[in-house]
């Protein structure tokens, strides 16, 4: 167990843990479903064609586009698996209607509702496990690393860690391909499990190395009162019991919990979107350990998971958390930018993603503690957003930005970030590139929307973008989107280096 030491600290940043330290630099990928997953999975193609892969330190994600990179990074054949980008006068309408076998990108066209529907009519797992389990059977399975007639834990690999802690990593588990990139999936813990305006909603963390919430917090629920974060914990251990108090060392005795908490239940959490009307039983569960402040130890409760975009859909805060010093961001929307919006003034609902105001000081119900950079900064980015999507270009913003102090987060301010915002949108000169076939295909975007159809294209709907489905894509949708975003990247190639030059 590692006991959060406060601001930029991380157990990853722990002297003595890794071999090497990882470079101060991040990938951030938004949420958002399959459309968040493809488009994931396109930019990593495009980052990889470039190279720029080995410059980056943390691949950061959160709901789907954790189930893209966990894919990638995990699965031993990641890279074969994952493809290249293909130049745009090169796809045909055929191509296009096809996907290799093999592909990362396979999943996004499966039918998870019905298997969701079966773990949860059939009985075969409670309640709690039925999404997780239907989406490590729907995105991991395919790679070989969901295996519930012999589910593994996950943790990372024994020769990147350092001497004292490759000594305790000897379990057979799922193990990255590599230290870096280093993954850090995005979930929310949720206090009381009881649905009020008044419920608590607590970032937390997933990395090969440990798992956890980031920082001590005493949470208030009518006259109950909780301390929760503040620790981490190997995920070989997570959801098991302990035997003892925590040692100064950070060793703890305990016994490991029944059910290894798998990479499915990882990624199920981080995905776990909020309705309303579902029972809070059938939202992924998992027993949590807290340092308390007591001599009684740790407090264990069986606490309640759902979607990580409940605190930060970009997956940005827990990097700036770290202090690093270059960070990319993917925001994979849903929102299309308004040409006409005015960023002088706040924006009106659907002119653009509203996770990006409130990062500039918008009050916003949903996100309430996320403003970290000046509102004068917003301007420029959506200025410079706009300027690109007028001129065909892909949406790039690269910029040096102040970091301002958030206590909710534990960011400390008075430091700058370079950071690089890119935005999912239509690219006009990508298009003028297209064959005509496939040009026609994305012009027949009127009318009602039914199967496969681009009429949202490249902003496919988080749920239900066809009839009758939850998540599916079609191979066209699929495949128009990842190739997109990759491209996107190749041709962003001068700005992307000279972003990573300043690590």
């Amino acid at each position: 167990m590692w006991v959060d030491e406060g601001a930029r600290r991380a157990p990853e940043q722990g002297a003595g843990i890794l071999r090497r330290p990882l470079p101060r630099s991040a990938v951030c990928f938004s949420g958002g479903g399959t459309r968040s997953m493809v488009a994931t999975l396109g930019q990593l193609r495009g980052l990889a064609m470039l190279g720029l892969l080995d410059q980056v330190g943390y691949l950061s994600c959160v709901s789907g586009s954790a189930w893209a990179v966990t894919s990638f990074v995990y699965a031993a054949d990641g890279v074969d698996r994952l493809g290249r980008v293909t130049l745009p006068e090169q796809l045909t309408c055929a191509d296009l209607a096809c996907l290799d076998s093999a592909s990362l990108l396979v999943p996004a066209t499966s039918k998870f509702r019905e298997t969701l529907a079966s773990f949860e009519t059939k009985g075969s797992v409670p309640p709690d496990r039925a999404w997780c389990r239907a989406v490590g059977q729907t995105f991991l399975r395919p790679v070989g690393l969901e295996t519930p007639e012999a589910p593994l834990g996950f943790g990372p690999p024994s020769e990147a860690l350092g001497e004292d802690m490759a000594s305790q990593c000897q379990a057979s588990c799922s193990r990255p391909r590599a230290i870096q990139p280093f993954p850090v999936v995005h979930a929310t813990l949720n206090w009381p499990e009881i649905r009020s305006e008044q419920q608590h909603h607590v970032p937390f963390e997933y990395t090969p190395l440990a798992v956890g919430a980031p920082q001590v917090r005493e949470l208030s629920y009518k006259e109950h009162t909780r301390i929760v974060g503040g620790s981490y914990i190997e995920p070989m251990g997570f959801g098991g019991d302990l035997l003892e108090s925590v040692q100064v060392s950070g060793l703890v005795r305990g016994l490991p919990p029944p059910q290894p908490f798998t990479l499915g239940d990882m990624i199920g959490a981080s995905s776990a979107f909020n309705t309303t009307g579902r029972n809070v039983r059938a939202y992924p569960h998992a027993r949590y350990w807290t340092p308390s402040a007591s001599t009684r130890g740790p407090q264990v409760v069986n606490d309640l998971f759902t979607d990580g975009g409940d605190v930060d859909t970009m997956s940005l805060l827990g990097m700036l958390r770290r202090k690093l010093s270059v960070i990319v961001v993917f925001l994979n929307s849903v929102w299309p930018l308004a040409l006409d919006y005015d960023p002088d003034i706040w924006p009106l609902p659907g002119q653009i993603d509203p996770a990006v105001p409130c990062l500039f000081g918008q009050p916003n119900c949903r996100w309430p503690h996320n403003h970290v950079f000046p509102r004068s900064a917003y301007r420029d980015l959506v200025r410079t957003w706009q300027r690109a999507k007028r001129d065909g270009r892909p949406l790039v913003a690269s910029m040096r930005l102040p970091v301002e102090s958030n206590d909710w987060w534990g960011i400390e301010g008075g430091w700058e970030v370079s950071i690089c915002w890119v935005y999912n949108d239509r690219v006009r000169n990508w298009e003028s590139m297209l064959k005509h076939e496939v040009r026609q295909l994305l012009r027949g975007r009127s009318g009602d929307p039914g199967e496969g159809s681009l009429v949202r294209f490249p902003h496919y709907r988080t749920i239900g973008e066809n009839p009758g489905a939850l998540t599916r894509l079609t191979p066209a949708q699929v495949n128009l989107l990842a190739e997109l975003a990759g491209w996107g990247v190749l041709a962003s190639e001068a700005t992307l280096r000279d972003v990573f030059d300043r690590e």
